[in-house]
């Protein structure tokens, strides 16, 4: 062998290393000996090589200078270049021109020069042009040449692309950049429509597209799938050096929709980004992304919240905001003295600071705690004699109406009144003073307010409203002391009393919020109520009905409702009381008594498995969420409704409603409960074989499920389990049979599942993943273990299918001879067919081991085939085999599938024999036990097995004659 073609195989071993800073180590290594050596044409390849792995590197703008040596050997040394290697000149003639545009240092003169070689290249070897229209529409895309961009644009979509074009994944999502650049985002995800969905994909794709497309679907309002893009893409492109600007753009997205919390994973996962010789474009975007996100923690006040940051240590959001701004402006500065203008400043302006606010996407993943609480207050009012008289009439309505604005509404009339410098009367002003009081917040403070107001309402002569006051400021007290308010109760219900003739409504409401201050105290006290106090509650429900017309009144018969399921002594009781509250209070359209019924109304009906009653009353309390209310609530109200529709078997509702639950219990910072929505969420996800998304969100799960009870515990099982399976579906089964086996550990440790075959269906898993990672003695043990747990259960049948699958195992494994192995397959037919024929088994599990036994039956047979074996034997076996699995499927309802799938297997070897009267005969036997309407397309697959089988017979007999 020559030292050029040692060479020249090294050269192919280091093409077959993963693309990387190492491998394009060897290849810099090895140009020098190429050089040294002379070898032309190999120096040619070695050239090509460097600049294909330039281009997948973190700064791919490095291929400038290998490429224009190899341009320049074969302007002038044609002969070296082989059809090949010609081929990849002209194929990276198309990366050039990006890498001199991306790069701020090269001249516009430098790249118009090329994009005039491009096209004369392109021209002179008969190429289409479609990949220089591409380039070319970039170009003027970068220096705001809009009319050039447009009909470049204009010509990518009519040109017909060829073999030197992009690949048509590549393609596509450049139509759709186009589009989006253009401000269309409709019709850049219409474009994206066949990547998005998974027709088509390449080295770089889906993740690219799944990047770009995550604002515009969020400025489209299409939430959904925002997040699922996030949650695929991100999966896929992390780690990977060459796809950090696509990183950069998940980073921006997080911080624009108020993911903040996610964004501070990513940035840390990525941190290395800050060390590697990025490309000027990338580095640009990874800029963007961290200024972005450091901007959105500083405007929730955050400033000095940590972020993983340059020098290997975390900054401040401050410190780090105003690093990357400095570095982004100085970047954007030399691409501006490149183009002569401010155009690039302005985009990167634009992104890391949008004129428009995006939408909050709820991901389902972590979500930062609730600030501080949410009250919306309406626009003030022009100040005017005019305004001030329509204010209080809205206000004076609203308190009659009891509609939930009221505070608000006599806030309002407050600030036009100030304005004025105008009083208010002695009743309005009382009304003022309830709405400033907060007793959460201040206790004290709204205590006087209550004080105060009840001596306007005295002095307005409104005494029933004054002793609202009084109870109400008495009420708010109880917490501290709650005994003190029973001392009081009398008192009140004695002015209630006396109330009764000239204020009806005021006495009516006065007796029933004593009577639920009564009932709380003593809630406080851990005391039951008594049968007196169900017997007043059941009067003041009988007054206020009574009252018909007043919305005051149909308010405190409402409240009153909603205490009564606590004097029920079982839950059919309790659920009936509930039903009465939660019709009164959304019939009579009061929504936080709505809200808080839904919630408590559909719990119980969810408990006692009415699920589709449970899911209505849900959103019917969902639908009557406000801003305002807290935040705990409205996510257990959401995770009803996610289990509800999960049951139902809807997972497309149930993901939407886990989504919202994760969110609002990590608003609330109840991280357990949250990893119970995310565990909902992955369920939901991995139903509709959403498994990109759903191992994200699983994985979530596992690190928020600990903080739950104990109880809840068996949700991590259930996690890793799901986790195993959505790993085993995107090829990942080291990873999934890791989730699979920790399940089997903390089982084997106490933990528990709620159902009893959890544990025999992992080990089975844990088997079918060990095999695919190639360690067959494990996947034989883990196989014992699920046999032993179904035999542990009393279920033969189901120990059937691991202990078939441990016996293949051993076979393949090479542990066991074939004879052993099949004496083992033997003896479980005997079984199976013991149990399937013994009268004194339940009817349906004698039919589940009859179902077994032919399958058992069915293997054995395949675990017979030896490569010694002659067709005619085989053939021979396989019928007889065949006639006794067939004989097993008709002794009772046909079993479809393997009747179907033994009978394929017969025509072949009928086939074999030339016997295609008995394979005409089997077939009309078969297909007379299928139901047409049910097995149509078993039954035209076997006749069109037979007609095959035919045909091969004549093809052969004119062959032989011929």
């Amino acid at each position: 062998m020559t030292d050029t073609d040692a060479l020249r195989n090294r050269l192919n071993e280091i093409r077959w290393q993963l693309r990387g800073e190492a491998r394009l180590a060897a290849l810099e290594e090895h140009l020098v000996a190429v050089e040294a050596d002379g070898d032309q044409r190999l120096l040619n390849a070695v050239l090509t090589a460097l600049v294909d792995c330039y281009e997948y590197s973190t700064d791919s703008t490095r291929l400038l200078v290998p490429y224009a040596r190899l341009l320049h050997n074969l302007d002038t040394a044609p002969e070296h270049f082989d059809a090949a290697l010609l081929r990849s000149v002209y194929w990276q003639f198309k990366w050039i021109v990006y890498k001199l545009r991306n790069h701020p240092d090269v001249p516009l003169t430098s790249i118009e020069d090329a994009l005039v070689q491009f096209r004369r290249r392109y021209s002179e070897a008969g190429h289409s042009l479609h990949p220089y229209y591409e380039a070319e529409y970039w170009f003027a895309y970068s220096i705001a040449d809009d009319e050039r961009a447009a009909r470049a644009a204009e010509l990518v979509r009519a040109t017909e692309p060829d073999g030197m074009s992009d690949c048509e994944a590549c393609r596509v999502n450049d139509i759709g950049d186009m589009a989006a650049c253009a401000g269309d985002d409709e019709a850049a995800i219409r474009a994206w429509r066949p990547l998005l969905d998974g027709e088509l994909r390449c080295a770089h794709e889906p993740h690219n597209t799944l990047a770009d497309s995550l604002l515009p679907l969020a400025r489209l309002g299409r939430l959904d799938e925002a997040r699922a893009n996030h949650l695929h893409g991100y999966r896929i492109s992390r780690d990977r050096d060459d796809m950090l600007a696509y990183v950069a753009r998940h980073l921006r997205f997080c911080a624009l929709t108020g993911n903040e919390a996610r964004g501070i994973e990513i940035l840390s996962a990525d941190r290395r980004a800050y060390d590697l010789a990025l490309s000027p474009d990338t580095r640009l975007e990874w800029l963007e992304g961290v200024q972005t996100l450091a901007a959105a923690l500083r405007a929730r006040g955050m400033g000095t919240a940590a972020l993983a940051g340059p020098e290997g240590r975390d900054w401040t959001a401050d410190d780090l905001h105003a690093w990357a701004d400095a570095e982004r402006r100085a970047l954007c500065a030399r691409y501006d003295r490149r183009n002569g203008s401010t155009v690039h400043s302005d985009r990167s302006q634009e992104r890391v600071e949008p004129a428009q606010p995006y939408p909050h996407v709820p991901l389902g993943l972590k979500a930062m705690p609730q600030l501080e609480p949410r009250r919306a207050e309406p626009a003030p009012a022009a100040a005017s004699a005019a305004s001030l008289e329509a204010a209080l009439v809205r206000a004076r309505r609203a308190v009659e109406d009891a509609d939930e604005d009221r505070d608000a509404l006599w806030l309002d009339a407050a600030r036009i009144a100030e304005a004025l410098g105008t009083g208010l009367a002695p009743a309005d002003e009382a009304e003022v003073l309830l709405s400033k009081a907060e007793p959460e917040a201040d206790l004290e403070a709204a205590q006087d307010f209550a004080a105060l107001a009840a001596n306007l309402f005295a002095e307005a002569g409104r005494p029933g409203r004054a002793l609202l006051c009084r109870i109400a400021a008495a009420g708010w007290g109880m917490r501290a002391e709650p005994a003190a308010f029973r001392e009081l109760a009398p008192g009140f219900l004695a002015e209630a009393a006396a109330l009764a003739g000239t204020e009806p409504v005021d006495a009516a409401r006065a007796r029933a919020q004593i009577l639920l201050t009564t009932f709380q105290a003593a809630s406080l006290l851990g005391e039951q109520p008594g049968d007196d106090l169900a017997a007043a509650f059941t009067e003041a429900e009988t007054e206020l009905e009574a009252l018909a017309g007043h919305r005051r009144a149909a308010l405190a018969r409402t409240q009153l409702a909603m205490m009564k399921p606590a004097f029920a002594t079982d839950p059919e009781a309790r659920t009936a009381a509930m039903a009465e509250a939660f019709e009164l209070a959304s019939g009579n359209g009061f929504g936080y008594e709505t809200f808080i019924c839904g919630l408590q109304y559909s719990a119980m009906l969810n408990q006692a498995g009415r699920l589709a009653e449970a899911l209505a009353a849900a959103e019917t309390g969902i639908a009557a969420v406000r801003p305002e209310y807290p935040p705990f609530p409205i996510a257990a109200l959401h995770l009803t409704a996610a289990e509800c529709t999960l049951n139902l078997g809807d997972p497309r509702s149930a993901e939407h409603y886990a989504v919202l639950a994760a969110h609002w219990y990590d608003r609330a910072g109840e991280t357990g409960c949250a990893g119970v929505a995310r565990h909902l969420l992955g369920r939901a996800l991995a139903m509709q074989d959403r498994s990109e998304e759903a191992v994200v969100i699983l994985e979530a799960a596992l690190d928020d499920l600990p903080e739950m009870h104990e109880e809840e515990h068996w949700r991590l099982l259930d996690s890793r389990h799901l986790l195993a399976e959505n790993y085993r579906r995107i090829r990942d089964a080291r990873t999934g049979v890791a989730h699979v086996l920790e399940a089997l550990r903390l089982m084997d440790g106490g933990l528990a599942h709620p159902s009893a075959v959890f544990y025999a269906q992992a080990a089975h898993l844990a088997g079918e993943l060990l095999e695919q990672t190639g360690e067959a003695a494990s996947a034989v043990d883990a196989y014992g273990r699920s046999a032993a747990a179904w035999r542990d259960l009393g279920s033969l049948s189901a120990a059937a299918n691991p202990i078939r699958a441990a016996l293949w195992a051993r076979l393949r494994g090479g542990d066991a001879d074939r004879d052993t192995v099949l004496d083992e397959m033997r003896s479980l037919a005997t079984d199976l067919e013991r149990s399937w024929r013994n009268a004194e088994h339940p009817a349906g599990y004698r039919e589940s081991c009859r179902r077994e036994y032919a399958k058992t039956l069915m293997q054995q047979s395949q675990m017979q085939s030896d490569d010694a074996e002659s067709e005619e034997a085989w053939a021979n076996r396989t019928l007889v085999s065949g006639a006794e699995v067939l004989a097993v499927a008709e002794d009772g309802d046909f079993l479809a599938e393997i009747g179907v799938q033994t009978a394929h297997d017969m025509i072949v070897a009928h086939g074999e024999l030339g016997d295609l009267d008995a394979a005409e005969a089997l077939v009309e036997r078969v297909t007379a036990l299928l139901d047409p309407d049910t097995h149509d397309a078993a039954r035209r697959a076997l006749r069109g097995h037979l007609d095959d089988a035919r045909d091969r017979v004549t093809e052969d007999e004119a062959e032989a004659t011929g």
